[in-house]
């Protein structure tokens, strides 16, 4: 090898050497960023229904009112159940919990504290909210919070179908630490703005007639479902009807049916005396 050539394989070895370093820089940056700003969390997001015409009837003064006592509401629970308040967007509100758990029971008291509010002190207008919550990676930076999971949480509140509900994410639904504490199951299938794929969405129950009421209406079509994909019933079910026939069918076909027929057919032919009229 000549000493140019040698010089060369040299100058390579240290540019490849160079690289590798900086790879390795590089994969214990990504690390660090991974620790120290990806979280997995649990968004919520509240939404006030009808803000803008309850702006248009009452005035914005009156509005305003209403939006602080929703506020008032609202604040406490999100601090109590360890929660973060990021932002108020509008008429609603964007926080996140570190626990599922913690976001579920934020948003259970928040309805029932609004719906206190609304029956004690009676206003004009009743204060109703959409809630909404995901679970999933993001990046936390100084109590703001960015990536899909922000805007996934907000399209699960927009999923709710009537004020006053709770929808979440089968993602937040599995990441429950204690699933029997608030009565959830899953409504639907849906697509949610802006995602190609299906999404399941789970409903959480915090008004105990609403509880009552739709567990009564499942439990016939939970019996049906479970009768209906029980192997030792369908095998029951064929059976049955082939036992009766070959009761029937062999029944038919002996002699001691004739001799039957016969003492029923005399039994028929008695005639009952009569008491005579007096």
């Amino acid at each position: 090898m000549s000493p140019d050539d040698a010089e060369a394989r040299k100058a390579t070895d240290q540019d490849l050497s160079d690289i590798e370093q900086y790879l390795e820089k590089m994969a214990q940056m990504e690390t660090q960023l991974q620790e120290k700003f990806i979280k997995t969390l649990t968004v919520m997001f509240t939404d006030l229904k009808g803000s803008t015409s309850i702006a248009e009837a009452m005035g914005d003064l009156s509005t305003r009112m209403l939006i602080k006592h929703h506020n008032d509401i609202v604040f406490p629970i999100i601090k109590h159940h360890n929660g973060v308040l990021v932002k108020t967007i509008g008429d609603g509100t964007l926080s996140y919990f570190e626990h599922a758990q913690d976001g579920l029971r934020a948003a259970v008291q928040i309805q029932k504290g609004i719906d206190e509010f609304n029956l004690t002190k009676k206003p004009k207008t009743p204060i109703l909210i959409r809630i909404g919550l995901h679970t999933g990676k993001c990046i936390l930076e100084k109590n703001d919070i960015f990536g899909d999971v922000v805007n996934t949480a907000s399209r699960f509140e927009s999923s709710a179908a009537n004020p006053g509900e709770i929808c979440f994410s089968e993602e937040t639904y599995n990441a429950l630490t204690d699933k029997s504490e608030v009565y959830c199951r899953f409504v639907k299938t849906t697509t949610l703005k802006g995602k190609k794929e299906p999404v399941n969405v789970y409903k959480a129950f915090w008004n105990p007639k609403e509880v009552e009421l739709d567990l009564t209406d499942k439990a016939p079509a939970q019996v049906q479902e479970k009768v209906g994909v029980s192997p030792v019933m369908k095998i029951l079910l064929v059976l049955i009807p082939i036992l009766i026939l070959l009761f029937v069918f062999f029944k038919g076909t002996g002699t001691k049916p004739e001799r039957a027929e016969e003492t029923r057919t005399k039994q028929h032919t008695i005639t009952i005396p009569t008491e005579p009229s007096k």
